[in-house]
């Protein structure tokens, strides 16, 4: 981990521990803290939520954030939109997933099964208790009407 110490995520448990990480992410682009810094975050999140050992994640993070300028996140200014945007990073981490070669078969059932439970959790957080989770329902029941930014 980059911005954190894996006792943290023990401390402060897996749910908030990625509560936080989601809530740095969203004020990050908010903020314009800076694609680095940013980068970072989202490693560490991915990381800790689907269990990968940290190049696996920064392997994701190049897929879906450093080569996918086309995103824009950074540029979103309605913070639905954005965590919209956030919420297809960790559903196209999900393909991503399936289409690394360097990832045992052993190894893939745990890392998509952490994945699920990241996305639900996530997506929780950006939409409410009502949004879909699933990777069949990438924008969620009633996404309009549920949308709250993270706490502050």
């Amino acid at each position: 981990m980059y911005d954190h110490d894996p006792d943290e995520v023990r401390r402060l448990g897996w749910e908030e521990f990625i509560a936080r990480q989601w809530e740095s992410i969203f004020v990050g682009y908010r903020s314009a803290a800076g694609l680095r810094r940013t980068c970072r975050r989202w490693s560490d999140l991915l990381e800790a939520g689907l269990g990968c050992s940290q190049d696996t994640a920064d392997l994701l993070v190049r897929a879906e954030i450093l080569q996918r300028a086309d995103r824009d996140l950074e540029g979103t200014r309605d913070p639905g939109d954005l965590l919209a945007g956030m919420d297809q990073v960790l559903a196209d981490v999900r393909i991503d997933l399936l289409e690394m070669g360097e990832i045992p078969p052993e190894q893939l059932e745990g890392l998509l099964s952490g994945h699920a439970r990241l996305r639900a959790l996530a997506r929780r957080l950006a939409f409410g208790p009502d949004a879909g989770d699933g990777p069949d329902s990438p924008d969620g029941p009633g996404i309009e009407s549920n949308r709250v930014t993270p706490a502050g």
